[in-house]
């Protein structure tokens, strides 16, 4: 079975590197990576863009990091037929919309060189973060600073509208959810809260931050795999 990777706001498909799979998909939502963005960012849309990206593979399992779990969840409940398993990471299953929306005003406001620190704060650990020759904080800084800030926030906005609640209780695919365990965004509680409400879903807490795969790959690597051999077992 194919398995998609699903990426965080402001980033693009080609974060995964070591994290993904051999042959897995990773497209880049519209807006970022060279993907147009045709009209404003919706949850409805974006699942749209990835049954366009899996057409004709059969039921795929889908693999998301903060907002790519948000869509993979999305999908996942409107679209069950596209869908084998999922694996939640770091993205929860509501948003407090108040937040999402200061943080679209306030990058319209100051741009992306002003909310460039505060964000990689969110993602990254200290240590890491102070490591200036890092891949993974590389690769987020060149993304970021070369983002639409006008497309950055309308998918904070878009982000404002996320509230799965109702809908995970009727998950008909077996999920696996990931926390960091040094996640400030999405913490580790909040995620669990994910798990409970999938009828079949198994919690895992990786050592790491909001962006696991790209400051424990190889950790990130291995939870997808163990998801796969529990999925095909």
């Amino acid at each position: 079975m194919p398995v998609v990777y699903l990426h965080p706001i402001g980033l693009d498909g080609e974060m995964w590197g070591s994290a993904a799979l051999p042959g897995a998909l990773t497209p880049s939502f519209p807006g970022f990576g060279g993907t147009p963005l045709e009209g404003k960012p919706t949850f409805e849309r974006l699942v749209d863009f990835v049954a366009d990206a899996v057409r004709g593979r059969g039921p795929v399992d889908l693999v998301g990091v903060s907002l790519g779990s948000m869509v993979a969840q999305h999908v996942a409940v409107r679209r069950p037929d596209l869908v084998r398993s999922v694996v939640l990471a770091c993205g929860g299953m509501a948003t407090v919309p108040e937040v999402s929306l200061e943080r679209a005003a306030t990058t319209r406001r100051v741009r992306m060189a002003g909310v460039l620190v505060s964000t990689l704060e969110r993602w990254f650990s200290p240590a890491v973060l102070g490591d200036e020759s890092h891949p993974g904080v590389a690769y987020a800084r060149e993304r970021l600073v070369t983002d639409s800030a006008d497309v950055f926030a309308a998918y904070w906005e878009a982000m404002a509208e996320h509230d799965v609640r109702a809908q995970l209780p009727g998950l008909e695919v077996p999920a696996t959810v990931v926390a960091g365990s040094a996640d400030v965004s999405v913490p580790v509680a909040t995620m669990r809260e994910v798990c409970d409400l999938i009828p079949e879903a198994r919690f895992q807490v990786l050592e790491g931050p909001h962006m696991l795969p790209l400051e424990n790959p190889s950790g990130f690597a291995d939870a997808v795999a163990a998801h796969l051999a529990w999925v095909d077992r």
